[in-house]
């Protein structure tokens, strides 16, 4: 069938036709150059003709927008573009087609053919506000991008959206066309009316072409549209995780939050991953992108959060929904990140859009450890959401444990009449959940420890009011994260520094190394997270661990430069064993001028065979960091210190130690005529790391074998004789602590011993997450249970006077 335009014979023809709507007024068509010999011309553009046409017998215009292009040597060819009833519809049309078609058809001499033409028009019926150059994008002209009209018009935004070619052409996610595009120089830091950058478009396209433009330019990348999304937001939104990829490695900064940003809120430094993270980049979980946030809240594992941070990528940034990377892995259940994180510092009582805090969301999901880990480290137990509910509202229900691990720490049931309260939580309900089994321990003297504190307070008024407390550390390893949490207790009870608590503080390996920590400015939510870092970054590899891990990263901590004597208060004992010589010696590094020296005597060398025996030097010369690592030089963990062995060897409770050194020191005061500085000491505080539970000794004994079984009975005995007598020799509760006690009822001298009894015996290199994230909950247990105690001892010390020290 021949088209209807092939027929017309007459004006009047083509009029009926055209009023007969046989095809639409849009349709482009192609007809004969002479049908148009007599039309009336109403305007010109080089090719682009508007004529008008009359109907006589119908008494109607009729106007036809027409292409006349040679397009061979031999055959003219015409195209009806357009056709409309009105005068204006044709002058509206073809004000949109005159400064666009000509110039296409002749740059481009592919297009001159229907369906080209069809598609062209239409296009700009679509887009009247787009360029040449927008136009050759969408047709993906790409060997006459260098032509002289098209390049002219690369960087002219859309009028309507302020889009450029370049953001078009990355928009329509073709890479030819864009890198077509490049090659003319086009500008790439353009912004549409939404605030988009090139970028913002790239986000959704494709990591190759996110490469490309990166290649060129990158000072677009980290700008914020006008809903506050950065390019890297929208990669995320897209759920692009190819894209957001790329634009990591194209310099993307991931700690912008995607908000338009809170009037008087301080920014965010700048952290790209561009230079440090490529091998990581594979270890992100790409079903999170799409949630937003940073890198952190895509984290699988601790040392992918470790590389993160220690390249500065920020904590606390929230994603879409306001989670922090903390909220995201308790969803995920990720211990290990939830541990890596809060180890290196992020903030525990952040509320997400929904006001949830990350121990809402563990609380949900019923993980126990997470609970656990976020409780240790100060989890606001109290913290309601935008619904009102605690943490211990969201436990579900038959998660007795969980349930239990809150109540024990003092989560508090929900205020009368709060909705959707079952047996757990309800303030008319009295269920705690189940408590873990109780472990075996020692026998207690607690009959006699109450007759010996009655002893002390009979003789508390013949004491001096002025005199100086005194804290006591023990050793103890990794579990020097026991002591940080029962003093971060203290510091709760007191609302004070637990330096400024002290008057003397006396530590033994782990112990000394927290109290030197303490007294060096860190907070016990700080010593708690170097804890966490020490045991991955420390405890590496086999026993004996290599030293310089550790020896860093008290120089990190406490200060490559700093002495014992820069240290003003508090009054610090810290126990080492002097190892050159035998009988080994107990040390005490001071920051004070020891007993010795008050009374001039000035130590010299010993001499012996093997030469001299030179003694430490004075606190105006010991670096703090040299005695941290003394005291902490555990044998079979760490190689020897040089003559320094681990202060446990000798004193691992250093509660006697301390008493015997302030004793002497008080009478080297007298003795030189500083009475006025004396400084008795009117209470003790002496903290465990734990006591284990009781287990059954097998296998003792030591003879002379006489079979194979026997050599194997042997080396069984041997073994656990060996194990025995380190036991004894580090022994920090039992006989050590009755002395303490009763030596200080025999001066009326108040003595609280606290040490949590642990579940399970963790070794002092323990490494595993979930068992150490369970001992500091027990720890945080046994001070909720103890809170009489604590609010009593609170009392005293912040009651009682400074004195001289």
């Amino acid at each position: 069938m021949t088209s209807w335009l092939s027929n017309i014979t007459t004006a009047g023809d083509f009029v009926r036709n055209f009023l007969s709507f046989e095809q639409p007024p849009s349709r482009v068509l192609q007809v004969k150059p002479g049908n148009y010999s007599d039309k009336i011309i109403h305007c010109r553009e080089d090719a682009l003709v508007l004529y008008q046409t009359t109907d006589t017998q119908a008494r109607v215009d009729v106007f036809e927008i027409v292409l006349h292009r040679p397009c061979t040597e031999t055959l003219e060819q015409s195209f009806s573009l357009f056709r409309a009833k009105t005068q204006h519809d044709a002058e509206v049309k073809f004000l949109e087609f005159k400064d666009k078609i000509p110039v296409l058809v002749t740059v481009a001499k592919e297009l001159c053919n229907l369906q080209s033409l069809q598609k062209l028009c239409d296009a700009i019926s679509q887009n009247p506000s787009y360029t040449v150059a927008h136009l050759a994008v969408l047709f993906q002209l790409h060997d006459h991008f260098q032509n002289d009209v098209i390049r002219g018009l690369l960087n002219t935004p859309d009028v309507a959206t302020g889009m450029t070619p370049v953001q078009l052409a990355v928009k329509e996610g073709s890479l030819r066309t864009v890198q077509a595009l490049l090659a003319a120089a086009p500008s790439l830091e353009s912004l549409d009316h939404e605030g988009n950058s090139v970028f913002h478009f790239a986000a959704s396209s494709s990591r190759d072409i996110i490469v490309a433009l990166s290649a060129v330019s990158v000072q677009a990348l980290n700008c914020r549209n006008h809903k506050g999304h950065t390019p890297l937001h929208m990669a995320c939104l897209a759920d692009r995780p190819e894209c957001v990829k790329a634009l990591l490695l194209a310099g993307a900064d991931v700690n912008i939050p995607a908000t338009q940003g809170v009037p008087g809120s301080s920014p965010t430094p700048p952290w790209f991953i561009k230079d440090g993270l490529q091998t990581h980049l594979n270890k992100l979980y790409v079903q999170d992108m799409k949630g937003g946030g940073t890198p952190l809240h895509w984290s699988c594992s601790r040392e992918v959060v470790g590389a993160l941070v220690a390249m500065g990528c920020q904590l606390d940034v929230p994603d879409f929904d306001g989670r922090t990377a903390l909220h995201v892995m308790a969803v995920r259940r990720r211990l290990e990140c939830v541990v890596a994180l809060l180890s290196h510092g992020a903030a525990v009582n952040v509320a997400d859009a929904a006001g949830d805090c990350p121990l809402h969301v563990a609380a949900r999901e019923g993980d126990v450890p997470i609970a656990q880990a976020l409780v240790a480290f100060g989890a606001d137990l109290t913290w309601c959401n935008n619904r009102g509910e605690t943490p211990r509202h969201c436990v579900p229900a038959g998660k007795d444990s969980l349930l239990y691990v809150l109540h024990a720490v003092g989560a508090p049931r929900c205020a009368p009449g709060t909705k959707g309260c079952d047996k757990g939580c309800s303030a008319s309900e009295n269920y705690i959940g189940v408590a873990p089994p109780t472990p075996p321990s020692a026998f207690t003297r607690s009959h006699m420890h109450l007759l010996l504190s009655e002893a002390a307070s009979a003789l508390k008024g013949s004491r001096d009011p002025r005199g100086g407390r005194l804290l006591c550390l023990d050793g103890g390893g990794i579990r020097g994260m026991v002591l940080a949490t029962m003093l971060w207790e203290l510091e709760k009870a007191t609302g004070r520094r637990v330096v400024d608590c002290f008057d003397w503080v006396a530590g033994t390996s782990t112990g000394g190394i927290l109290a030197l920590g303490l007294a060096c400015g860190k907070t016990l939510q700080q010593c708690l997270c170097i804890y966490f870092r020490m045991k991955d970054e420390a405890f590496v590899g086999m026993r004996p661990y290599h030293s310089v891990p550790l020896e860093t990263m008290l120089k990190d901590e406490l200060g490559a430069d700093r002495c014992m004597a820069d240290i003003k208060k508090p009054r610090l004992i810290i126990t080492s064993v002097l190892a050159d010589r035998k009988p080994a010696e107990l040390h005490l590094f001071r920051n004070y001028r020891s007993p010795r020296r008050l009374l001039g005597e000035e130590p010299s060398p010993r001499t012996l065979d093997g030469g001299e025996l030179e003694s430490p030097p004075a606190p105006e010369q010991q670096l703090v960091w040299i005695a941290a690592r003394a005291t902490g030089a555990a044998p079979s963990y760490f190689r020897a210190f040089g003559k320094f062995l681990d202060g446990g060897l000798a004193a691992n409770n250093p509660t006697l130690d301390a008493l015997t050194e302030i004793h002497e020191h008080n009478l080297a005061l007298q003795h030189v005529g500083r009475g006025s500085e004396v400084c008795p000491v009117s209470v003790v505080v002496s903290l465990g790391t734990g006591l284990v539970p009781l287990s059954r000794m097998k296998d003792i004994d030591v003879f002379l074998p006489d079979s194979l079984m026997g050599a194997a009975r042997l080396a069984a005995g041997i073994t656990s004789l060996g194990a025995l007598l380190v036991d004894q020799a580090t022994a920090s509760d039992g006989p050590v602590v009755d002395r303490a006690r009763a030596w200080c009822s025999v001066m009326g001298v108040p003595y609280y011993r606290l040490t949590p009894q642990m579940s399970v015996t963790l070794a002092m290199d323990e490494r595993q997450d979930s068992k150490l994230v369970n001992m500091l909950w027990e720890a945080r247990a046994y001070m909720h249970e103890q809170r009489e105690v604590m609010f009593e001892l609170a009392a005293l010390l912040t009651s009682m006077p400074t004195g001289r020290c």
